[in-house]
This record gives structure tokens, C-alpha cells and sequence, in this order.
């Protein structure tokens, strides 16, 4: 099978330990993260062959973190290096109802300084059939927007699949232009996406089929090339405590997963993210889109217990947490 390209910022992640405050803690966990690089992990582990594209400086963070992508089968011969800095973003564990809090230093970093023209897309596509992104990196900067506007083109001149996740960070959006202006010209290129819904925030067991249905033909009538939405639906009950739920449209059907009680969560950095990987990685292997749906929303499932941003299991595990319905029955 041909290579999966994903393209975005790689970035440094530092952790207050436990549950302790940004402002209080004295000392930071160093982690590497950046969703289109969590994608990539998860798809690495998966065995697929994922080639991961970013801009980066040269220095002995970005050796490090070359090195944690590599050691989940993640190509990273076609990074470009050059710019001033790696990006980075501090983060704050919640707990029961207190959230999360993230805290972002990306500004003038090496992939907010890319420019159209910089990337060898042709070099880069090579033997690939897929290109991922997310609403992250135009997000970033007018450059970095170009620059993915860029190989989008590339991939629609060579055919490739092209799949996103909308991953809207109004922190970020701070260059001149809204998301809301942005992200239609990129989105024009996708056939697999994620979806928004109003009502995805509450239990998935109140939100009737044709509500994602609906969602769905919107977008796909606003652009054609799409095939495949999805949804997922989270119902908060306290930081520690969520529900968990996917749903997938491909113009004909919605496809349900079931809903996890996630009681005791670890980490939910890099939800979407794992859930995107599993899709992707379901897509290319699972014939039935029932079990499409039902792969992504598990993987997903089992990053929240996972501290870090990415999602460290395998396949065989996913199905296992499928086959046991969560239970966490023992693996002998």
C-alpha cells in the first residue's frame, strides 16, 4: 500500500505534573506533540507507511523529537529545517470541574515562518496516495496557510485522498483573517472530513440520525469532492468524566458507533487526533464503514487513558478494547 502524508506543526509540549497549576509548579514534563504529528504516530503503530511533514530548526529538541517519531515508524526524511524556533505549548491537567488549560508560544517558530514555495511537494508525494491535514496550520500564519494551500493543489493534481479535521483553536487565529474566511478555499480540496454540529457537546444518545445527516449534506453539497463526514460527540459530565461517541455519514447512511463512559480519564490531548488516525487507518483496511466508525471511536477511547498526546496502542489492542467493550479485561 502507498505512503499517508501529514503535514503540520511539530511542536513541544510542557506538562505541569499531575494536577498541579501552571503558576504553581516548579518544574515542566517535557513531551512532543502537534496534531498532524499525533496522527502520524497512531498511524505508524498501525503499520501504515506515513511519511510526517513539518518545518523545523536544527537543534537538539527537534533531534529528540525526530527521534520519537521514528520510533513509532514515522518517516521523517522529508522535514525541512530551517527557521529560529520550535514551537511549543504549555499544559495544565484539569480536575473534576476544573479544565484543562493550554497555554501556546508558537508565534514566528520555524513552521509559522514557512512560505509557499518552500516545500518539495513532488519529492514528498512521491508513492504516496493520501494527504492529512488539520484547521491548525493555516491557523498558524498567512505562510503557513499558503504553504498547505499549496500542496493541497500538488495533491489534487496527483490524485491523492485528502482528509482534515477541522481542529478550530481560536487562540490561534490571530494573522489578519477568521477561520471563518480561511478554511472553505482548503476545505474545497477534501473528501474525508470532520464535522460540527450544534448539539455534539451533549449525550450522543439525545441526537437522532438525521441530525448528522443533515450537518453532513450540508457539507457535502457546499463541497463535492467530500464523501465521508464525521462526528464525534462528546458529553462532559466533569473534566475526569466524559462521554464518548462517533458518528460517520457517506452521503446515504449514518453510521453509529457506541458510547463510551470514559470515568476515569487520563489525558484528553489528542482525542480527535487518534480518532482522525483510526479513521484514516479504517478507511484504507475495513471494508464495512460500521466497523470504520466503530475502530476510530475505540482507538479514541483508549488515548484518553494515555498521558501525552499521542495515542500509544496498536491495532490488535483496538479490537481487543472493541471485544471487551471497554472493560479492560486482562490481555493473557
Amino acid at each position: 500500500m502507498k505512503k499517508i502524508v501529514s503535514f503540520g506543526e511539530l511542536l513541544i509540549r510542557l506538562s505541569s505534573p499531575g494536577n498541579q497549576r501552571l503558576q504553581q509548579t516548579k518544574s515542566l514534563n517535557i513531551d512532543f506533540g502537534g496534531a498532524e504529528a499525533n496522527v502520524a504516530v497512531s498511524l505508524g503503530q498501525f503499520g501504515e507507511q506515513i511519511k510526517y511533514i513539518t518545518r523545523v530548526p536544527k537543534n537538539d529538541m527537534v533531534l529528540s523529537a525526530v527521534r520519537h517519531l521514528n520510533s513509532f515508524g514515522v518517516d521523517t526524511s522529508d522535514i525541512l529545517y530551517g527557521g529560529e524556533r520550535m514551537g511549543l505549548y504549555y499544559y495544565e491537567n484539569g480536575s473534576c470541574g476544573r479544565s484543562s488549560k493550554v497555554v501556546y508560544d508558537r508565534a514566528y517558530s520555524s513552521t509559522a515562518t514557512l512560505e509557499r514555495g518552500m516545500l518539495d511537494w513532488d519529492t514528498i508525494f512521491k508513492d504516496a496516495d493520501w494527504f492529512h491535514w488539520s484547521g491548525i496550520t493555516p491557523a498558524v500564519s498567512e505562510g503557513a496557510k499558503e504553504a498547505l494551500l499549496e500542496g493541497l493543489e500538488q495533491a489534487a493534481q496527483r490524485g491523492l485522498k485528502i482528509s482534515m479535521d477541522y481542529n478550530f483553536r481560536g487562540n490561534l487565529w490571530k494573522w489578519g483573517k477568521s477561520a471563518e474566511e480561511v478554511m472553505p478555499e482548503l476545505m474545497e480540496f477534501n473528501h474525508v472530513m470532520s464535522g460540527t454540529h450544534p448539539d455534539v457537546d451533549v449525550l450522543n444518545d439525545t441526537i437522532e440520525d438525521y441530525h448528522f445527516q443533515i450537518e453532513g449534506d450540508k457539507i457535502m453539497q457546499r463541497f463535492p469532492h467530500c464523501k465521508i463526514v464525521v462526528f464525534t460527540s462528546r458529553g462532559v459530565i466533569s473534566n475526569n468524566h466524559n462521554t464518548w461517541s462517533g458518528a460517520l455519514y457517506d452521503g446515504q447512511k449514518v453510521y453509529r458507533s457506541q458510547q463510551y463512559d470514559l470515568t476515569h480519564i487520563v489525558d484528553r490531548v489528542g482525542g480527535g487526533d487518534s480518532f482522525m488516525a483510526a479513521l484514516i487507518y479504517g478507511l484504507r483496511n475495513i471494508e464495512s464503514l460500521q466497523e470504520v466508525i466503530d475502530f476510530a471511536i475505540a482507538a479514541s477511547a483508549i488515548k484518553h487513558t494515555i498521558e501525552g498526546d499521542q495515542n500509544i496502542c496498536s491495532v490488535e489492542e483496538v479490537k481487543h478494547f472493541i471485544a471487551t467493550n471497554g472493560t479492560g479485561k486482562i490481555v493473557r
